[in-house]
């Protein structure tokens, strides 16, 4: 048995598919992947373990586990570790904690399984990933793309690979210059995405809306609305805190990298956004990031653009405006405003 657990869905992800692609000569041509639900039957797993298969000597049962295993769950597992089955269990799952490595079930896991641990790129050397993985693809670059491209990308991985594939796509014999990764990010699609964040630090939530709609029917990729706004809500919650301790605001703009014209938007937003407010917007996108990396169930908290629109009507200060309106439900006119006319 194997055991992922992380938090960063691309990492575990390219993982796996480099683990499936080894396993396959090694006679493992059947793959069955499973995700752990409230009404998840173990025995699915523990018979697939015990069951011959008609189409290939050994299998690669793949169980995805969105939040916690539980007691039942960690008791399965121990106890498949020690069934000896000729089929492997990959168990993904999120990065566990100090504490859960205490647990029995996961003590047995460990001595008797393969546990891989995967963390997150801390941002001191998100440049130094961006770099290997523009090497990985033979492309060339000149001095500040990978700078550049570090900074526009704000330790999203996923967002950075995405950049890098458009990159290998456009590059001409592989050579990447400052000028081509500035037409890369500048896209259409890009603008509208910043285009989203100033409007929403303005406080126009209903204008917001509609571009978001319009976002979603061009195909966005989710992903990169969310770190955009991620990277302002930071940025805010950085700036309130440096003000709170009595710095200089314009010191503070320059350390967050706040220029020109969007510092009369981040002024305006400063003077509608609490300190405490900020602090809430952080918990909201963190939960986003966890939606979007596989971690929440959709059915409960709602589709990732439901939860994006969400996120910008709190930005906004829509949603604190007329939350006091409702008794738990939508704010007053919020349903309406997510399903604007184009």
């Amino acid at each position: 048995m194997i055991l992922i657990n992380g938090n960063e869905l691309l990492l575990i992800e390219e993982a796996l598919d480099e683990l499936r692609k080894s396993l396959k000569p090694m006679g493992f041509d059947e793959r069955l992947s499973y995700q752990l639900e409230p009404s998840f039957d173990w025995s699915t797993i523990t018979g697939q373990g015990q069951a011959m298969s008609l189409f290939s000597e050994r299998r690669l049962l793949e169980l995805r586990v969105p939040k916690s295993l539980g007691a039942q769950g960690g008791k399965q597992l121990a106890e498949y570790c020690e069934s000896g089955s000729d089929d492997l269990l990959v168990v993904i799952m999120p990065l566990l904690d100090k504490r859960q490595k205490q647990a029995k079930w996961y003590k047995t896991v460990d001595a008797r399984a393969l546990v891989v641990d995967v963390y997150d790129i801390a941002p001191e050397h998100f440049a130094g990933w961006i770099k290997q993985r523009l090497q990985s693809r033979a492309l060339r670059v000149e001095s500040g793309v990978i700078e550049q491209l570090a900074v526009m990308t704000e330790g999203n991985l996923l967002a950075a690979a995405q950049e890098i594939e458009k990159l290998q796509v456009l590059a001409t014999q592989g050579a990447v210059t400052l000028e081509l990764l500035n037409e890369c990010l500048a896209d259409h699609a890009r603008f509208d995405v910043y285009n989203v964040c100033d409007v929403c630090l303005g406080g126009d939530f209903q204008r917001a809306a509609r571009m978001l709609a319009r976002l979603q029917s061009e195909g966005v990729e989710p992903v990169i609305m969310s770190w955009a706004l991620v990277r302002d809500i930071r940025a805010i919650s950085k700036v309130k805190h440096a003000l709170s301790q009595g710095q200089d605001q314009r010191s503070v703009f320059q350390a967050n990298q706040i220029w020109g014209k969007r510092q009369p938007i981040f002024k305006a937003a400063l003077q509608r956004i609490s300190l405490d407010d900020s602090y809430v917007l952080l918990a909201e996108s963190a939960k986003l990031d966890q939606s979007i990396k596989g971690q929440r169930d959709q059915i409960e908290v709602g589709p990732i653009w439901f939860q994006i629109s969400r996120l910008c009507s709190s930005l906004s200060g829509f949603d604190n405006n007329y939350r006091s309106s409702t008794n738990g439900g939508d704010p007053k006119g919020f349903s309406n405003a997510l399903q604007p006319t184009l």
